[in-house]
């Protein structure tokens, strides 16, 4: 996979590890400027990070698609800002003091934008994994299992308190889209459980048929899924799609 990426983007790509994040990896994707990708591995997911790095690998290969033409999603402030502020006067929100309501409802607006261009991502280079990398399977099963465990926290009384309902229903739809392609590549359903028995799998399933009808890695073919799922999600006016130039 690495050889791949630098194959079709030329340039080289660095792994290293990190601390102190919370993703399982972080990557800066090359620039003429800084001719290297870099992938920084979790070191709390070490035990993963073979998978972990074909998994960004992937995302590069598919972002990279026409490295004249690499996509990057810029936030609308003003209207991520009206958004924030709508959720922030929410029974779940207004109790808080004003300042830090505010800041909370900010950071759903931005990591709901984040999750919808990078969930259709992790779906399409899951199925790539899986497909391309046998040997790492048994490895992708673990590391998936435990993401799928860590964001069906959404549903504990401690987050549902503190979350808007439109929040929550967006969040949960790209969630069960997530774990029901997994259940797909798997063959099983126990990570569905938590969407079954809460309603939530039909929205999900709508969102991975956006993803199976368009089943091309590359780019634009990224920026058409996340522009269905946010129309889907009414997210679509919150950003905009900026295209740079990173040909060596």
């Amino acid at each position: 996979m690495i050889h791949l990426v630098e194959q079709q983007t030329g340039y080289r790509v660095t792994v290293d590890v990190i601390s102190g994040i919370y993703e399982h990896a972080q990557m800066i994707s090359a620039r003429p400027e800084a001719p290297a990708h870099i992938i920084q591995v979790n070191a709390d997911r070490r035990q993963h990070a073979d998978y972990i790095v074909a998994v960004q690998c992937g995302m590069l290969l598919q972002l990279w698609s026409d490295p004249a033409n690499v996509p990057g999603m810029s936030f609308e402030k003003a209207k991520c800002d009206f958004l924030a502020g709508k959720w922030a006067k929410t029974k779940q929100l207004a109790a808080l003091p004003a300042e830090t309501a505010a800041r909370t409802a900010n950071f759903y607006v931005e990591s709901l934008l984040r999750q919808l261009n990078s969930t259709p991502l992790e779906i399409r280079v899951a199925n790539l994994c899986y497909e391309s990398c046998p040997s790492l399977r048994d490895m992708q099963a673990e590391s998936f299992t435990a993401h799928l465990r860590g964001i069906s926290e959404a549903f504990s009384p401690k987050i549902k308190e503190i979350a808007p309902p439109d929040v929550f229903q967006k969040n949960v739809a790209m969630n069960a889209a997530l774990a029901l392609n997994w259940a797909r590549l798997s063959g099983s359903r126990m990570c569905l459980l938590p969407y079954e028995s809460t309603g939530h799998v039909d929205a999900g399933q709508k969102l991975l048929d956006i993803v199976d009808a368009a089943s091309a890695h590359t780019s634009e073919n990224h920026m058409r899924t996340v522009d269905a799922w946010a129309e889907e999600l009414s997210l679509r006016t919150l950003y905009r799609w900026e295209l740079s130039n990173r040909c060596s």
